[in-house]
């Protein structure tokens, strides 16, 4: 295994760890520069290989997959409203904002190289179909949340529960 993975190295039905080595990541295909993959076999992912790296750098063996499952599966169910201090409404609006928006296509655009323009206020940095594809991926997560959330509420907060601790510990939480 290399050291740092390159879009070469990148297969399909590989395994790979997310960056905090929680989530593991199965590619289902690759198209192009469009890598589609399952998180913890949750429905299909898509993003840049660029995107794809910079969020999953190593392999995951079998071994690493089945600690990865355990783990997400001893997340405690939400039984009662949560004390002071613990999982609140705005932990489960930043992990859905990080699933659906920072954690997507919005890291595609964010993953490129910095030009002047950026610094000038008064000039556009989306262009319109950007924005366009920006807000359909986001709604169609959303969308997908949603609906786990109605038909396995404990699917569900396992997962947001863990993608709170995840990706959004330094976050605002008031």
């Amino acid at each position: 295994m290399p050291a740092r993975l390159t879009p070469k190295d990148l297969q399909v039905s590989a395994s790979y760890f997310n960056r905090s080595r929680i989530f593991v990541r199965k590619i289902d295909a690759i198209e192009g520069q469009t890598v589609f993959y399952r998180e913890q076999d949750r429905p299909i992912h898509q993003c840049s290989k660029a995107a794809f790296l910079k969020a999953s750098p190593p392999f995951a063996t079998p071994e690493d997959i089945a600690s990865a499952s355990r783990e997400l599966h001893a997340v405690p169910p939400i039984t009662s409203p949560a004390p002071a201090g613990e999982f609140t409404l705005r932990d489960e609006a930043n992990a859905l904002t990080a699933h659906a928006f920072r954690n997507g296509f919005l890291e595609d655009l964010h993953a490129g190289k910095h030009s002047p323009l950026l610094d000038q206020p008064g000039y556009s940095r989306i262009r319109d179909d950007e924005m366009k594809r920006l807000m359909i991926e986001a709604s169609e997560k959303l969308a997908r949340m949603l609906a786990l959330k109605q038909q396995n509420p404990v699917e569900y907060d396992q997962f947001i529960r863990k993608y709170q601790k995840t990706y959004c510990r330094t976050w605002k939480r008031d």
